[in-house]
């Protein structure tokens, strides 16, 4: 094993003997998602010199709710819960030689332009191993994107000493039933991803676990992200 091999398996193998992991998976229509995509990616390209992919639009939505649900970006010490004022977000990397989560420090403060950018930099930088020792430190939650080599879901190991990362499965078009204001039900196409969030259960219960994914779910499908 290389180095950076070995410190990630103590760091799985330790998370597992620590925390009591359980997983749920939603089912998020990302059609809105990609409507904005489509309309605003040329526009936000020129003026932000990035791309828009999905993550901005997650990371966003997730900060959102961290900031509705602190429990989930807390941590445990002891018997003491350690809630956390600044919600750091974490991004995992997939490199050719392993694996790294640079962190985008106080994500909530940030709009859709400010994730996108500092997504690409960090992952740019992470490519190029040219990050600073504290733009992997702090995290206080982290996002995994297995979805960008067409994983249907994933569930992913906690990131101690956090207690709770989210994993982005991949956005495809799926046959959905619908149901009109008359209450009639109908088949349509919707570009849907499968999100599975494995959680701490010595301190985030399933309702918790649930309602957080369910606002984040809601926030994906409903808002316009500053966009429009």
């Amino acid at each position: 094993m290389s180095r950076m091999r070995r410190i990630i398996a103590d760091h799985m193998v330790a998370s597992k003997h620590a925390s009591a992991h359980v997983y749920t998976v939603f089912e998020i229509d990302m059609s809105q998602v990609s409507r904005l995509r489509n309309r605003h990616r040329q526009a936000f390209e020129q003026a932000y010199g990035t791309r828009l992919s999905f993550m901005p639009f997650v990371l966003m939505a997730v900060a959102k709710a961290l900031r509705a649900f602190p429990m989930v970006n807390a941590s445990v010490d002891g018997d003491t819960i350690v809630y956390k004022l600044d919600i750091n977000l974490g991004v995992a990397v997939a490199l050719d030689w392993g694996l790294i989560v640079p962190v985008v420090k106080r994500a909530d403060q940030l709009n859709l332009a400010g994730l996108a950018q500092a997504v690409h930099d960090l992952a740019a930088r992470a490519r190029s191993k040219q990050l600073k020792p504290e733009e992997i430190q702090g995290g206080t939650f982290t996002i995994t994107n297995p979805g960008s080599f067409g994983e249907t879901f994933g569930l992913p190991i906690i990131n101690q000493p956090q207690v709770a990362i989210l994993g982005m499965g991949a956005v495809k078009k799926r046959p959905v039933v619908i149901t009109d204001a008359d209450g009639q039900d109908a088949l349509a196409i919707r570009e849907t991803m499968f999100s599975g969030l494995s959680f701490d259960h010595r301190l985030i219960d399933g309702a918790t676990a649930d309602q957080f994914m369910a606002a984040v779910k809601k926030d994906l499908e409903t808002s316009a992200f500053g966009l429009e």
